[in-house]
């Protein structure tokens, strides 16, 4: 018989952060702000509609970056596509957008290496990726193709996987690039805060015995985003010139809420904000020269720091351990 699910609990940072998530203020690093990019390349994935999308098109619109699209449905991306192009001509008054588009499906683990492998013979350097994709709190009982609790599986074995695959690449083009140029972006969420003592129910991390609500599977998700970005720079010396950071965007109206019944999506609704200030928090992490490796950002765009039992090194080489020997049969 499984362990109880237990919290660890909000506390008073936490609580700081919720009231940061009602009244965030306004983003003060916007497109004004952003570099030129001049010759760099960014991944973004889960980019065909909400925050993914509007990071996408700030940076079509406001750099010179070469974006590339990880998404799951390609239909869905070329439509994304076309509607970038006419609402960066608009909104920015830029045409012949720089951009392409990798078919990956982060629920399904063996679609990861062939996408990775379609980009690395389409680009010879990476400078930022985003890991933006995610879902959260789908139906009881929603699983991956390999069987993992889906939030589990989508939002963490799945990136950490692409990014195994894509390290080489990075740290080679951070070698040339000024320190903390190169960076990588783990999306968490505000979440992170309900998830148990040290992020992961290694008791049940599937729930497949542990009654559990969908919250708390998101919670331990994001949590393991958190350790996800600390982990990365301890299993890397030789990525020292390149920032892993986490983040919570914001409380936002987007495609995540999909899977919310009618109250959940009523009360989110009240508190939530537009996608386009969780982009502005996502580009504050990936292009401000005020990031560090061990921040966490909140919306829009102000450096914290993540649970306070998320930051001790063991909790960090226990999950970064965890997260390896779950994705190693897939390399």
């Amino acid at each position: 018989m499984s362990e109880n699910y237990v919290s660890a609990g909000v506390g008073l940072q936490g609580f700081r952060a919720f009231l940061n998530g009602l009244c965030p203020g306004k983003a003060q690093f916007t497109e004004k702000d952003y570099p030129k990019l001049d010759g760099k390349v960014v991944i973004v994935t889960g980019a065909s509609a909400g925050l993914g999308y509007e990071v996408s098109k700030l940076l079509l619109g406001t750099t010179n970056a070469k974006v590339y699209m990880f998404t799951r449905n390609k239909q869905k991306t070329i439509d994304a596509i076309k509607r970038l192009e006419t609402e960066v001509a608009k909104e920015f008054n830029k045409t012949n957008l720089n951009v392409d588009y990798i078919s990956i499906d982060f629920a399904d683990l063996t679609t990861i290496k062939p996408a990775a492998e379609e980009f690395l013979s389409k680009s010879d350097r990476l400078d930022i990726i985003i890991h933006n994709a995610g879902v959260m709190l789908p139906p009881e009982g929603s699983v991956t193709k390999q069987g993992f609790e889906l939030q589990l599986g989508t939002n963490n074995f799945g990136p950490h996987l692409l990014q195994k695959f894509l390290d080489p690449l990075l740290i080679k083009t951070s070698k040339s690039n000024k320190p903390g140029e190169s960076r990588i972006i783990w999306v968490s969420s505000f979440g992170h805060y309900l998830s148990s003592k040290g992020g992961v129910f290694y008791a049940d991390p599937n729930f497949r015995k542990t009654k559990a609500s969908a919250a708390s599977k998101y919670a331990q998700s994001k949590a393991i985003n958190v350790l996800q970005a600390k982990g990365w720079n301890n299993a890397h010396p030789d990525g020292s010139n390149i920032i892993s950071v986490s983040l919570c965007p914001g409380f936002l109206t987007t495609e995540l809420t999909r899977y919310a019944s009618s109250i959940e999506a009523f009360v989110s609704g009240l508190m939530s904000h537009p996608p386009r200030n969780g982009a502005y928090t996502e580009l504050f992490a990936a292009l401000s020269p005020e990031i560090s490796t061990r921040d966490h950002i909140q919306s829009f765009g102000k450096v914290t720091r993540s649970r306070q039992d998320l930051e001790d090194p063991i909790a960090i080489s226990k999950a970064w351990n965890f997260l390896e020997s779950n994705v190693r049969s897939y390399l």
